[in-house]
């Protein structure tokens, strides 16, 4: 356990010492500067369990001090049990305010010191390990919904993500005007690869490509998903199917140079056909669907819009 005294006389912290150095580590520093070091006032990190502060010092009045230390985050959980020579009514509501967790009279017992710093302490350790289980939670939370929202395979965002965000994006376009733009991506002859290369060689066929149209997107608000099967999409916020041509470019232009063998293939290598709508009415999925038919229906390895 560490202790802090924050005492204005040299009797009283030696005292206070002596009686509570059982229990832990004790600090007494001589003067503010001290105990503000030592609570990380500058630094933000504070190893402390609990803190008896005087209520009435010289230099700054021990009710000032608590509500500096309050006014730091890091300090929030931290214990901070009043030691006064007052029973003022008055003084002692003013002290719980400004967020005192107990209070201890001059002079104070020994057993009864060491009780009131021992479950002040024990205080502070509790709501610590109760903000740290809440941290994990909500970051586990937040893992389990990204992994919701992720296609195990790829990595790429999954349907159920590209549903919500092409609703969104669809909204948005309807209320403000600002085009959404849809490439629906299909592998060409993907069957053919996985009956000459078996299921494996396809996962990782896959795993490539998905790689090279998530490079492909290149904003933020791009995103990228596996659709079903060997079929991707990439929806676009704000592109013109000027800018949709030039993502696809970049998606044919990235496939080639990859020259990702695939024996069933006429070219030798794997291709993909795109299809391209961009628009602000709901039937932008029909649209591109449409555009990606007549992509494969004019020979595959091409963009149709």
């Amino acid at each position: 356990m560490n202790i802090l005294i924050i005492d204005d006389s040299a009797l009283i912290r030696a005292l206070l010492t002596r009686t509570l150095t059982p229990l832990g580590t004790v600090h007494a520093p001589p003067d503010l500067h001290g105990a503000r070091d030592l609570l990380g006032f500058h630094t933000g990190h504070c190893d402390l369990d609990v803190v008896l502060l005087d209520l009435e010092m010289p230099e700054l009045d021990g009710l000032s001090f608590l509500r500096d230390l309050r006014a730091h985050p890091h300090l929030a959980d931290l214990s901070v049990v009043m030691v006064t020579s007052t029973q003022e009514t008055e003084r002692l509501d003013d002290a719980f305010t400004a967020g005192a967790t107990d209070y201890v009279t001059k002079p104070a017992h020994d057993s009864v010191l060491r009780a009131r710093t021992l479950n002040a302490a024990r205080l502070s350790r509790a709501l610590r390990a109760a903000k740290t289980r809440e941290r994990e939670l909500a970051a586990a939370n937040a893992q389990l919904e990204q992994l919701s929202r992720t296609d195990a395979l790829t990595g790429l965002a999954n349907r159920r993500a590209f549903d919500q965000q092409y609703a969104h994006t669809l909204a948005l376009a309807q209320r403000t005007g600002v085009l959404a733009t849809l490439i629906m991506v299909d592998l060409d002859h993907f069957k053919r690869y996985n009956d000459t290369l078996g299921h494996p060689a396809g996962d990782t066929c896959l795993q490539q490509v998905a790689r090279i149209l998530q490079a492909s997107c290149q904003r933020r608000t791009d995103l990228a998903a596996r659709y079903g099967g060997e079929e991707f999409a990439l929806l676009l916020t704000d592109t013109d199917l000027a800018g949709a041509q030039q993502v696809a470019q970049r998606v044919h232009s990235a496939l080639q140079a990859a020259a990702i063998p695939h024996p069933g293939h006429p070219l030798g290598r794997v291709t993909v056909s795109l299809g391209i709508a961009s628009t602000a009415a709901p039937d932008l999925k029909d649209a591109a669907d449409q555009a990606l038919y007549r992509a494969k229906a004019s020979g595959r390895n091409t963009t149709a819009t």
